[in-house]
C-alpha cells in the first residue's frame, strides 16, 4: 500500500493547481460561449440589415425599369406621331410638285401648239 502512494503523491497544492485549471478553463469556456452568442446576435443583426438594404435596392430597381418603360412608351408614340407627319409632309410636297407639273405642262402645251 505504500507503493501506491509514491507513485501517485496528491498533495494538496496539486489539487488546488488542477481546481485552479478547471476552474479558469470553465470561465474560458463561459467567456468563448459569451463571445460567440454575441457574433451571433452581430450576425443576425447585419443579415437584417442586409436584408433590408436588398429590398430597397429592389425597390429603386423596379421604379428605375417603370421609368424606362415610360420614356421608351413616349418614344414610340412620339416616333409614331413624327413619321405619320413627315409621310404627311411628303405626300402634301408630292401633290404640290404633281399641280406644280401641271400647271407648267398647262402652259409649256399651248406654245407648243
Amino acid at each position: 500500500s505504500s507503493g501506491i502512494n509514491a507513485e501517485c503523491p496528491l498533495r494538496p497544492g496539486t489539487i488546488a493547481a488542477y481546481q485552479t485549471l478547471y476552474e479558469s478553463s470553465v470561465a474560458f469556456g463561459m467567456r468563448k460561449a459569451l463571445q460567440a452568442e454575441q457574433g451571433k446576435t452581430d450576425m443576425q443583426r447585419k443579415i437584417e440589415e442586409l436584408e433590408e438594404e436588398k429590398k430597397d435596392l429592389e425597390r429603386q430597381v423596379n421604379e428605375l425599369k417603370s421609368k424606362c418603360d415610360a420614356i421608351e412608351k413616349r418614344e414610340a408614340e412620339r416616333r409614331v406621331v413624327e413619321e405619320k407627319k413627315h409621310a404627311e409632309e411628303i405626300q402634301f410636297l408630292k401633290r404640290t410638285n404633281q399641280q406644280l407639273k401641271t400647271q407648267l405642262e398647262g402652259i409649256i402645251q399651248p406654245s407648243k401648239k
